[in-house]
């Protein structure tokens, strides 16, 4: 009977598990706009989290970039009424400017987990959001499998 509960537990914890984490990525990381009108990013400045991604769209009919001042990222021209972006996997603080137009600056604010964010960092593409979040969806997840399965045995008893 201790095998059967044992057993039951593990299967539900795994089951929670798969059910849960596909989702998780899309569930923790946000898109952050910012418009390209004027010869200008609005907002200029943007704070976003680990693992969130920058989307930067043109309004203009003249082409733009977002190139960081570091090199650490680049989004290539984006033409007029199009759009690209940046998926921030580094806390810091990224400065950066329109290559074809170096007066249009902007500045990302990435944050990690443990507080403000160094600054100078250099950003790395990515899409992960941490293994802080990773750790936490799978508790919630072998919780709530955990609880099934301890349902299932309580009915049976």
């Amino acid at each position: 009977m201790v095998r059967m509960v044992r057993r039951s537990i593990g299967v539900a914890a795994l089951l929670g598990l798969m059910a849960v984490l596909p989702f998780a990525p899309a569930v923790l990381a946000a898109d952050h706009a910012v418009d390209i009108a004027g010869f200008a990013f609005s907002p200029q400045s943007v704070t976003v989290a680990i693992g969130d991604t920058v989307t930067w769209s043109n309004a203009d009919a003249q082409n733009h970039t977002a190139t960081a001042n570091g090199g650490s990222f680049d989004t290539g021209t984006i033409g007029g009424g199009t759009s690209k972006s940046v998926t921030f996997s580094t806390a810091g603080t990224f400065a950066y400017h329109c290559k074809i137009h170096p007066s249009m600056t902007g500045t990302i604010v990435v944050q990690g987990a443990a507080g403000p964010p160094p600054t100078d960092a250099s950003a790395v593409p990515g899409t992960s959001r941490g293994d802080a979040s990773a750790v936490a969806v799978l508790v919630l997840a072998a919780g709530a499998g955990f609880l099934v399965a301890r349902r299932r045995f309580s009915r049976r008893t």
